[in-house]
């Protein structure tokens, strides 16, 4: 009982914080401006694309509440199923809109990922495979709609995510986070999803949130008891007794507390460190970020520590339930064995504000298919080729405007549409609103 008061007690502090942070963090975001409605017409359940001549669903998560007969998933697996989220791997995602067309759904059985070509003109370099990869990719469905259609910048959010607590943290974000681990080629970095607790690979020019870490227990705090996570005084940082690490109660500290690190313009100034909006940053920013905890106060370090680190990860576990060598997989250990998550879930749920005409769009990665034809790319049918070596395929997100490539058996979400028009007045198929 009296556990449960000290605990409610704390949860109604950090309440009353609630509204500034969330607020602030809402209100840093670029609001999208109407310019969308030039290009984009709604009609009830979907949105028609004058420009490309598609139709899309509305909402840019429909899986999460109709599954068309597929399964929820139990546990990560390649047999086609849904998780409760929405999200699911590529093979699911073939699958479910397959099954959405034979239930001829809004009375359409043509029902398509969007695509992507292989070759778009892209700020990056190209991909291993020479294909499209990274920021300012138009050329392809979901970038079109990020990027032109809807007006954002990269490498700002779609959907800001407000103050939240996941217990005993605050600030957690669904999304993609650091570690220090090298994995793969090109200078790849493994990271960890928290909204779906998958291990995998990035490149060092995306954006992703940080965690920061030290390693051990903090002297002169409490001693352990059991094998929770247990608050340290003052609730800044968190001691997990199961892997020896001690975590930073903050889970997006850099979207408030910059660290004398600038505001990003754009994904590559100013150079040569910047922060987001949404307080995502690209490595060498994230190792700067560290290196400044560990500088601050003119030597004493952030909240007086100096040891400061992104977490570590283990390049060798599968990609999900990286739990085994608790010490090697930190963040995972956090993910499934503290706060209780299960793969494909996120930690938090992003707000369901509109994104122009669309709903329900989480600021991750979506699905989008390969074509080989730079010529009308968006109205092409999916390739079965596949967007890299090894069944990798194209992957978007609404987090950052980043394109990149992701391997089996990752879980990303899913958006449609059909290529034609069903507007009841066909004038306006071939007209730009407000023309």
């Amino acid at each position: 009982m009296e556990h449960a008061m000290k605990r409610h007690g704390a949860i109604g502090i950090l309440l009353v914080t609630l509204t500034f942070f969330g607020s602030a963090q809402l209100s840093a975001q670029d609001a999208i401006s109407d310019q969308w409605r030039l290009v984009l017409i709604p009609n009830g359940e979907t949105v028609y694309d004058v420009v490309n001549q598609v139709t899309w669903l509305a909402d840019a998560n429909l899986a999460r509440d109709f599954r068309f007969g597929l399964p929820i998933c139990v546990t990560s697996s390649e047999v086609p199923c849904v998780n409760a989220s929405g999200s699911m791997n590529y093979g699911s995602a073939t699958a479910w809109v397959a099954a959405m067309n034979a239930a001829n759904y809004l009375g359409h059985s043509n029902w398509q990922l969007p695509t992507t070509p292989m070759t778009e003109p892209c700020a990056g370099k190209p991909g291993t495979m020479g294909n499209s990869f990274g920021f300012d990719c138009d050329a392809n469905a979901l970038g079109y709609l990020y990027y032109k259609a809807l007006g954002f910048k990269a490498p700002n959010t779609a959907v800001p995510i407000p103050f939240d607590i996941v217990w005993p943290f605050i600030n957690f974000q669904p999304g993609l986070y650091w570690s220090n681990t090298p994995s793969g080629v090109n200078n790849g970095i493994a990271v960890f999803s928290f909204a779906t607790g998958a291990q995998g690979g990035s490149t060092q020019d995306d954006y992703l949130s940080l965690l920061p870490m030290i390693p051990g227990k903090i002297p002169g705090t409490p001693p352990s008891y059991g094998m929770g996570l247990q608050i340290n005084p003052g609730w800044q940082t968190i001691y997990d007794p199961g892997t020896g690490f001690t975590w930073l109660a903050d889970a997006n500290l850099a979207a408030n507390v910059k660290l004398g690190l600038p505001p990003c313009q754009t994904p590559t100034t100013p150079m040569p460190w910047c922060i987001a909006q949404d307080g995502t940053m690209d490595y060498a920013s994230a190792r700067q970020f560290i290196s400044n905890m560990n500088a601050y106060d003119n030597g004493a370090g952030y909240l007086g520590q100096t040891n400061w680190q992104m977490p570590p990860v283990d390049p060798g576990c599968p990609t999900y339930n990286c739990v085994g060598v608790k010490v090697s997989n930190p963040m995972g250990n956090l993910f499934y064995n503290q706060l209780h998550f299960t793969a494909g879930n996120p930690v938090v749920e992003a707000p369901d504000i509109p994104v122009g005409p669309f709903y329900h769009v989480q600021p991750s990665q979506y699905w989008t298919c390969a074509v080989g034809t730079i010529q009308a790319p968006i109205q092409a049918p999916c390739d079965s080729t596949g967007a890299g070596a090894g069944g990798a395929e194209f992957g978007f997100s609404f987090g950052d405007g980043y394109l990149g490539t992701t391997g089996a058996p990752a879980d990303h979400l899913v958006m449609v549409y059909y290529v034609g028009c069903d507007l009841p007045d066909r004038l306006w198929c071939f007209s730009l609103p407000g023309f």
